[in-house]
């Protein structure tokens, strides 16, 4: 069979033409003229060949050909032209100025797409990505300049006018915009703001901007939103001294600089997702009122900076390069997350007094001891870590509720029994340790832990059913040969009455309730019995934390039952 293929292939196809329709390749395919650099001197066998517009070698004409052969039409003539084009910009003789001809069509950069089609591939990285791909595929880079390369990774100018402002607010006077969204709109610049005098809130976020300007005028703006932008510089924020919150997120920003130093006021600072390297103490130092800080995933190794921000209450600063935790100043820290680092040791936050949620997971933690005494705490998170140790928890922390101790190093149950004294522990994470690990003596363990801690409602994000039987049992059904006693239906009966009367207790204290947030009088209400006002005890003494739903609920209830009226 093979042979007969050779023969066949020999004999019938000529060697200047391109392969016939059901004859099948033998051997290797010859090999293409391949197309020179014009920067260099062409091969000796091509210089005293003459190409003139519209000629083509062997093997582009044995292409045209088979073309031909196949559609029954001269397409020689138009892949001439085309690749006529091709030699006579790369494979004219070195003496023909190259840099005087203008490129064709096919090389010449294309416009940009449109601002819908860029928005939908995603991240401007993405767009970028993509752009430059089509630039490689429809023509050399060797010859393009930078300018013609602009056009391909810099978005097109696009920003908004006062006119097209005031008819996204339906208003016709400036002076009643007190907030502006352009969340999204492709903007590449700042728009002009000037007019906009009482503007309070400024949503620039998702955009294409590099470049912090035009905002000198408003000066009672309080929230600034340039998130996922690409500004790689912090600037031009000095005339926003009554500015509240600055977000900032995935961009491009290496360092705070003085971008920071005018703004007395601010409270609320993300900076998260950038390419922070350090933070100074002279680019936060002025920013006193500050009490929320987001520096996560970045590449900072220290928090030292952190201790002049004295009213500092929540430090969120995961996924970095943190090894040493030192905030010890910042007294009024409820909140810190430092998970996804390099710590440690946890001596720097020793004894905060308000401190009510620590997340310090996926760290190099080996003790929890150096935390101290933190009766304030609340939910502590410390899972990832080297952790062997629990017999201190309920004295150093008393009032823990939320607990995850899992990918540690805890070999023994009793360290988990020790946490039966934690009162208010509510949730318990113990997986993927040693002594419940598949094959030990208590791989089945919670069972085990449901009975030494009665308290837990969640253990290893399974939820602990309970069945709590509230008044008298209501009557089995019976089948209709069973005598009902006359005692057995009072029974039900006075069930029924107790459910009725808790449920218009109830409605009762919703309505009071309503009454009361309205701002009703009260006066008139037949619930004019109050409660007595109740002692302060433990609980009650806590502070309220800002992540916590249980101390929410807890403070919910609290303030109903000193507020509310008894039913009549």
């Amino acid at each position: 069979m093979e042979g007969r293929l050779k023969a066949r292939s020999s004999g019938s196809v000529p060697s200047t033409l391109g392969r016939q329709i059901g004859v099948l390749p033998v051997g290797n395919p010859p090999p293409r003229a391949r197309r020179p650099n014009p920067r260099q001197l062409l091969p000796p066998p091509l210089q005293n060949r003459k190409y003139t517009e519209g000629s083509c070698g062997p093997a582009q004409f044995s292409e045209a050909q088979s073309d031909k052969t196949l559609s029954g039409r001269t397409k020689n003539e138009q892949l001439s032209a085309k690749l006529g084009k091709v030699k006579v910009k790369q494979a004219s003789p070195p003496s023909s100025d190259l840099s005087s001809r203008p490129l064709s069509k096919k090389y010449a950069p294309s416009p940009p797409q449109s601002s819908r089609s860029l928005r939908s591939l995603g991240s401007p990285a993405k767009v970028r990505d993509t752009l430059s791909s089509a630039r490689s595929s429809d023509g050399p880079s060797e010859n393009e300049t930078e300018k013609e390369q602009e056009l391909w990774v810099k978005k097109p100018s696009k920003t908004v006018t006062e006119k097209e402002i005031l008819d996204q607010n339906q208003e016709t006077d400036v002076s009643r915009i007190y907030d502006i969204n352009l969340h999204a709109a492709e903007l590449t610049v700042v728009p002009m703001l000037d007019k906009f005098s009482n503007l309070r809130v400024l949503d620039l976020s998702c955009n294409f901007i590099e470049k912090i300007e035009k905002l000198d005028q408003c000066k009672d703006l309080r929230e600034l939103k340039l998130y996922d932008n690409r500004l790689t510089t912090v600037e031009n924020l000095k005339n926003l001294k009554e500015l509240v919150m600055l977000q900032l997120q995935y961009n491009k920003v290496k360092q705070l600089g003085k971008g920071l130093v005018a703004l007395s006021k601010l409270k609320s600072l993300r900076i998260d997702c950038n390419k922070i390297l350090r933070l100074d103490a002279s680019e936060l130092s002025c920013c006193v009122q500050l009490t929320s800080i987001n520096i996560s995933y970045n590449h900072v190794d220290s928090l030292s900076a952190l201790n002049y921000l004295p009213n500092l209450e929540e430090c969120y600063a995961a996924g970095n390069r943190i090894k040493t935790l030192e905030l010890s100043r910042c007294k009024k820290l409820q909140d810190i997350d430092v998970s996804k680092n390099r710590i440690t040791d946890l001596s720097g936050i020793k004894s905060l007094p308000n401190l009510q949620t620590l997340n310090v997971s996926s760290n190099q933690i080996t003790s929890l001891k150096p935390l101290g005494k933190s009766k304030n705490l609340q939910e502590l998170y410390a899972s990832g870590n080297r952790i062997s140790e629990l017999s201190f928890v309920p004295d150093f922390f008393p009032r823990l509720e939320i607990l995850n101790i899992s990918c540690n190093n805890i070999k023994t149950l009793d360290e988990v029994c020790v946490l039966e004294k934690c009162e208010d522990i509510a949730e318990l994470f113990l997986y993927e340790n040693p002594f419940c690990a598949p094959g030990a003596e208590h791989a089945h363990y919670m069972g085990e832990i449901q009975a030494i801690i009665p308290q837990l409602e969640i253990l290893d994000g399974a939820h602990i059913k309970r069945h709590t039987q509230r008044g008298a049992p209501l009557m089995r059904p019976m089948s209709a040969s069973t005598i009902i006693s006359v005692r057995q239906v009072e029974t039900q009966m006075k069930a029924m009455d107790n459910e009725m009367s808790s449920f218009e207790k109830s409605i009762l204290d919703r309505f009071e309730s309503l009454r009361t947030s309205c701002g009703l009088d009260l006066t008139d209400s037949p619930l004019s019995n109050r409660r007595p006002e109740p002692t302060p005890s433990l609980t009650s003494q806590r502070p309220s934390s800002k992540s916590s739903s249980r101390s929410k609920i807890r403070d919910a209830l609290q303030f109903a039952s000193q507020n509310f009226d008894e039913p009549a």
